[in-house]
């Protein structure tokens, strides 16, 4: 996400310390996160096979990027499709949903910071190369506000402290006990899930563009079913290169998964 897209979803808050005491605290970015997902290696060798996660954005987090693969998220009760895998791979699956989501899902799962999957939620994710079970894994992340060890000193906090933050929005909301996280390379942001950036009215359509990919162009001679099972996979509109030639047989595969199809 570039300065220009964080700019769209910034709303000024203004936070205190514990129960609201202390110093001040304004021009704080806030980014509504969607739900998604992160992989360890076992789980992307399982639902993806062979090659690695491909970037196509970075997010406003140093490091972290959205990437090009895409998953689904099921359970006895319902589905949730076109799930948004970010990276880099960590050494634990985890899935951040939020409450609607869950509900959606028919389970139950603890409000955590990312991390912390004590008593973590099951979901099965479905991939194009096979599924996961994904055991203790599924979390309400808890909203908490990044910062560089430089912004704690200037707002005079420290890594674990619980603030409370006003979001000066259309429909002003407090949010309470908001865990601060500090890391040297953490740029100054608050994240919320969906449920929250809703009950703010915070500009969500703009924040959802950090985990929305603008989809890449194939280059591919031919189009097979097998390729285009992939490309649909992916959950994004598909891109052809306008030399492309698809079969019969994967024209079939984009109508039946509806999945949008231009020529560049």
């Amino acid at each position: 996400m570039n300065e220009q897209q964080i700019q769209g979803i910034v709303a000024s808050v203004l936070a205190g310390v514990g129960q609201g005491q202390g110093a001040v605290l304004t021009g704080i970015p806030i980014e509504a996160s969607a739900r998604h997902v992160h992989l360890n290696a076992q789980a992307f060798a399982a639902l993806f096979g062979q090659g690695e996660l491909k970037q196509v954005r970075a997010l406003s987090q140093p490091g972290e990027f959205l990437s090009e693969q895409r998953v689904s998220i099921a359970t006895p009760k319902g589905m949730l499709e076109n799930i948004a895998v970010l990276g880099p791979l960590r050494s634990a699956a985890q899935v951040e949903l939020s409450l609607t989501d869950c509900r959606q899902l028919g389970i139950t799962a603890p409000l955590r910071l990312s991390g912390n999957l004590t008593d973590a939620a099951e979901v099965t994710l479905i991939g194009p190369a096979g599924v996961f079970q994904a055991k203790r894994s599924t979390i309400i992340a808890k909203n908490h506000v990044h910062m560089s060890p430089s912004d704690a000193v200037q707002f005079s906090v420290k890594d674990g402290d619980l603030v409370n933050v006003r979001a000066q929005t259309e429909r002003p909301l407090v949010f309470e006990q908001v865990a601060v996280r500090v890391r040297e390379n953490f740029r100054l942001t608050m994240h919320v899930d969906f449920d929250e950036a809703n009950a703010c009215m915070l500009h969500t359509q703009r924040a959802v563009q950090h985990t929305q990919a603008e989809p890449e162009v194939i280059a591919d001679k031919v189009i097979t079913e097998a390729r285009a099972k992939q490309l649909c996979a992916l959950g994004t509109p598909v891109r052809l290169h306008k030399g492309s030639i698809v079969t019969p047989s994967a024209k079939d595969v984009f109508s039946q998964h509806k999945c949008e199809v231009s020529f560049t």
